[in-house]
């Protein structure tokens, strides 16, 4: 049996408006924080911090697709999770970034969020999942969840006063999963209740790159990218993480940032018992208080 299990969201406005927003909370805090004396010839706490704490609220817009039990290259049934249950374009979550510089060279960051939402919701039509058939009219509960741990190892190749750049590598470790609960038919038999559920997690290592610019003590911007096209156990198939921003110094301890984080994942997956694909896209504005030393 062939299923493709999908959950879309249509762009919107509303992490652009978002991200706007966040960035002129940071100029206008920069403002107002102008009175802090900058003292001759320091350098940005993101150029010379051993420790480091991002905690902050995450704006994303979603896209998740999976597909299950895909024994032959083509799908003959859709489910679109997200308009059956009418869950939410955008959502507001939180997410953690950590940071430790080791050795004169070396450092190790980490970062973490989780994304999803379920609802209960009365069928327009009915859905297909498998050998069970949830008839329209039904009451049924279904929802998504999405969860995202990183951690990378990175070297500094460049360094000054005024930017950083270093290459590295890392492993994410997804777990992402999909379901569907109610009366359900299954070969014309009478209704019973069932949860039916695809879900896949383990690590997927990746390569990537940073690089950070400082304006002066107060300002810099920062980007990052992930990045990895290869078969690697269960998955085969490509994952990118990237994100790009601005932060603004109140003192050597103490920041603001903002950044527009992107995260995809495009992969076939041999995990018993799914056999299928995932394919995922989470991006969005973080809003980020940072704590150095």
């Amino acid at each position: 049996m062939l299923i493709n299990h999908e959950i879309s969201r249509n762009p919107s406005r509303l992490n652009k408006h978002h991200f706007a927003w966040l960035l002129a909370a940071v100029v206008q805090l920069a403002v107002a924080g102008g009175a802090i004396a900058e003292e001759e010839g320091e350098l940005h706490p993101i150029l010379t911090s051993r420790y480091s704490i991002n905690i902050g609220m995450f704006f994303p817009e979603r896209s998740f697709e999976i597909g299950v039990d895909a024994s032959v290259p083509t799908f003959e049934r859709s489910i679109d999770i997200s308009e059956q249950f009418k869950l939410s374009d955008s959502e507001t979550t939180q997410s953690y970034e950590i940071g430790w510089r080791f050795g004169e060279k070396w450092s190790l960051r980490g970062q973490y969020f989780k994304v999803g939402g379920s609802r209960s919701a009365v069928l327009e039509e009915d859905v297909v999942w498998g050998d069970y058939t949830f008839g329209a009219g039904t009451g049924v509960a279904g929802g998504i969840d999405l969860s995202i741990t990183r951690l990378f190892v990175g070297r500094r190749f460049k360094a000054d006063e005024k930017q950083e750049f270093g290459i590295g590598a890392g492993v994410h470790r997804l777990d992402i999963s999909a379901y569907i609960a109610g009366q359900a038919i299954i070969n014309n038999e009478p209704p019973i209740f069932t949860e039916r559920r695809a879900s896949t997690h383990g690590p997927l290592p990746n390569l990537g790159a940073w690089y950070v610019y400082a304006l002066n003590s107060k300002w810099a911007l920062t980007t990052r990218l992930d990045w990895l096209s290869a078969s690697i156990d269960k998955y085969s198939g490509t994952i990118i993480n990237a994100s790009a921003g601005v932060s603004y110094a109140f003192n050597r301890h103490f920041l603001l940032g903002a950044t527009y984080n992107y995260f995809e994942i495009d992969a076939d997956v041999t995990d018993d018992p799914w056999r299928g694909y995932v394919e995922s896209k989470v991006d969005g504005a973080f809003a980020y208080l940072s704590f150095h030393w």
